[in-house]
């Protein structure tokens, strides 16, 4: 019997658990990537970031800085920013 991967994280996920209504920047911007079922090198490129800034926006251990919003709130379809700013 063969079960359906589409419905589980992607392998390379390291079951980190993503949650299903994010808080910060960084958990928007994960649970988009997993939606769109991409890997960080190819999110990063369409925020035109590196991977390793990427990973530290979604790890929220750095939150991006002012001139990343706009990019992000186009990925993201939605404005996540607390002020409001874009």
């Amino acid at each position: 019997m063969r079960i359906a991967r589409d419905k589980y994280l992607p392998s390379r996920n390291r079951g980190i658990q993503v949650p299903k209504e994010p808080t910060t920047i960084g958990g928007h911007l994960k649970r988009r990537r997993l939606q769109l079922k991409i890997f960080q090198p190819e999110a990063a490129r369409r925020l035109a970031v590196s991977t390793v800034s990427l990973s530290r926006w979604e790890c929220d251990k750095v939150f991006p800085t002012a001139p990343y919003h706009a990019q992000i709130v186009d990925y993201l379809g939605f404005n996540p920013f607390p002020n409001g700013t874009k």
